[in-house]
């Protein structure tokens, strides 16, 4: 998390925008949070991967849309307020816009085969981005038994067992946290 203490100039709310515009304008078909990983954590070096996956798990909690959620708590967290609107005009202004055009154009032209193609690529581009967010957490996690352990109870509990997410986090949120501050 920011520390306004020892880091005086927050990041402006335009880049916020922008970045976030552009993240919005780009991303089509999911892979959202690796795209904003790439662009908070691995480009610009505004938030830790320890900070960025700490909001994540927040933003997953939180009611609503899990990357909406992202790109609040990480506005909030660089601009405040007025940071949180930012990131997620930007974030959203793209989308509505696209899907109305697209709703148009599917309707025109939905029926031919290169269309699916198209879509079944950028759903398969999406779907490794995603992957590559898992690898980074099962990679810092490496190191950890009670990292792994947490890990894979999420992953049998909705997976193997398929208890609903906000049980499986209700669960195991309390483990986690409490295996973290035995630690310390």
């Amino acid at each position: 998390m920011r520390d306004t203490r020892t880091d005086p100039a927050p990041v402006p709310a335009g880049a916020l925008f922008l970045t976030c515009l552009k993240v919005g304008s780009l991303s089509f078909g999911g892979g959202l949070t690796g795209w904003l990983h790439r662009e908070f954590v691995q480009r610009r070096g505004w938030v830790s991967d320890d900070d960025f996956s700490a909001t994540l798990a927040i933003a997953q909690v939180l009611p609503g849309a899990n990357v909406v959620n992202l790109v609040v708590c990480l506005g909030e967290e660089l601009r405040g307020p007025l940071g949180a609107v930012a990131c997620v005009t930007g974030f959203l202004l793209p989308p509505v816009l696209s899907v109305l055009g697209l709703a148009l154009l599917f309707d025109r032209l939905g029926q031919f085969p290169a269309v699916e193609i198209a879509m079944l690529g950028i759903a398969c581009a999406a779907l490794g981005m995603l992957l590559q967010i898992c690898w980074l957490g099962l990679r810092r996690a490496k190191g950890s038994p009670r990292r792994l352990a947490v890990i894979a109870a999420v992953v049998v509990g909705v997976t193997v067992l398929k208890l609903p997410m906000i049980l499986v986090v209700l669960l195991v949120a309390p483990v986690s946290v409490w295996l973290v501050w035995r630690r310390g």
